[in-house]
């Protein structure tokens, strides 16, 4: 059941990332275009594409987490025993969800305290773009937690079975 929630949340959010991608080129697409060809800014494109990149970045941090394809130093854990690589692996999960915690409750707390203002040009509220944070550090905490329990059931500790 775990593995099955895993696989259809990282479509969804691989899905949301390609869509958000393109949304990005066609609005700095549309500001180029109306900047350098029709020689008449519009204002808004540019705030649209500001928060659409804050989520874009902040969903693929989540994302990325799930591959494990972020930054990690594995001089020590490729030359480390199976239970000590998995302890440091473990460890190094719980450090993210730690990290998502804060990412929640801050950014939660950050959302709300401006959650009356909106953007100048676009006149978009604000907490589309702050509760980037909350999200993204939620789905982090999660997967965490779901690599945490695989890698708990595994008899040694080689990224490749988790």
């Amino acid at each position: 059941m775990l593995k099955l929630i895993d696989i259809y949340l990282s479509r969804l959010l691989t899905f949301i990332l390609v869509l958000q991608g393109a949304t990005l080129v066609l609005l700095i697409g549309t500001e180029v275009f109306f900047r350098y060809i029709l020689q008449s800014a519009l204002s808004w494109p540019e705030e649209v594409a500001g928060i659409v990149f804050v989520w874009f970045t902040l969903l693929g941090v989540v994302l990325g987490l799930r591959e494990d394809s972020h930054i990690a130093f594995d001089l020590v854990t490729k030359r480390s025993p199976p239970l000590i690589r998995k302890g440091i692996h473990i460890f190094a999960l719980i450090l993210a969800g730690i990290y998502g915690f804060f990412m929640v409750y801050y950014g939660y707390n950050y959302a709300l305290m401006f959650s009356f203002e909106t953007t100048p040009a676009a006149e978009i509220n604000t907490m589309w773009i702050n509760f980037a944070l909350p999200v993204s550090g939620g789905l982090i905490i999660l997967y965490s937690l779901f690599k945490i329990i695989t890698l708990a059931g595994m008899k040694d500790g080689s990224k490749e079975e988790a």
